[in-house]
């Protein structure tokens, strides 16, 4: 009699996904000024949780998004459901990516949409 394991390891595609933003024809000539990340500073536990600050850390990029307090306010509110926002140039593109979501939990949010469009408008301004 064959004995079946009672936690078998998952197998195949999970349904994780990553929503890429994709800047492209953006001369990259040193690509630690491109480098960024934004985390959410928070307070509190589950329903209680709030975002207090948002953390900029990377190169020239990250000081610049920083400063922009409109880019901030527009953020705050989305952060709880984003979580990290990670900027990496590649080549001739700069990539805008957030953290890995369900396929459950997966939505178009216009909001989220103009913050990264403001983003993107930053970055093709420092490549010129």
């Amino acid at each position: 009699m064959s004995s079946h394991d009672p936690n078998p390891l998952p197998y195949g595609a999970l349904p994780y996904y990553q929503v890429h933003f994709i800047v492209d024809s953006v001369k990259v000539v040193d690509p630690a000024i491109f480098m960024a990340k934004c985390e959410p500073l928070t307070r509190g536990h589950l329903r209680n949780k709030t975002v207090i600050a948002l953390q900029w850390s990377g190169g020239r990029l990250a000081d610049v998004l920083k400063s922009d307090k409109t880019l901030s306010e527009m953020l705050m509110p989305l952060m709880l459901d984003e979580g990290a926002i990670r900027i990496d140039p590649q080549d001739n593109r700069v990539r805008i990516y957030t953290s890995w979501k369900r396929e459950d939990n997966l939505k178009f949010s216009l909001s989220f949409f103009k913050a990264i469009e403001r983003i993107a408008t930053t970055i093709r301004q420092l490549s010129k």
